[in-house]
């Protein structure tokens, strides 16, 4: 029997398939499925929960799985007929550069402690602007 041993990547360590991980990813998809804003920033921040440590391989899985849950969520509008069609064209092809913009604009990020960083801050403004609104 050849039994290999499959190096786990360090971004991975903590066992990113466990229930609860997969709980915390599984509710933070349904939010972002349902609202967006900041799903970018809260993937991040649960990937981290979970212990993924490698920044590009997150964002690049903070991007694919944006992607996934944007075509589930925008087929299941689109056949309950709750899309403004007219705004579609504008807000896609806004998403789709900046989304082109922000990939470029990361690839060449080198300090990944300041991107952190940077990440944090603005997950935390964002918070606090989201729960400073008045409801309604």
């Amino acid at each position: 029997m050849n039994h290999q041993h499959t190096r786990i990547p360090p971004s991975f360590a903590h066992s990113p398939s466990s229930p609860a991980a997969l709980a915390l990813v599984f509710v933070v998809s349904v939010y972002g499925g349902y609202f967006n804003g900041g799903l970018g920033i809260m993937l991040l921040a649960a990937f981290g929960v979970i212990g993924m440590t490698d920044l590009h391989r997150m964002n690049g899985l903070k991007n694919l799985m944006s992607v996934v849950l944007s075509v589930v969520s925008v087929t299941t509008y689109a056949v309950a007929g709750l899309i403004d069609w007219g705004n579609l064209l504008i807000v896609g092809l806004s998403c789709a550069m900046g989304g082109y913009i922000g990939a470029v604009l990361a690839r060449r990020v080198r300090n990944t402690a300041v991107l952190r960083l940077f990440i944090i801050a603005i997950g935390l403004i964002m918070a606090v602007a989201f729960f400073m609104r008045p409801a309604g």
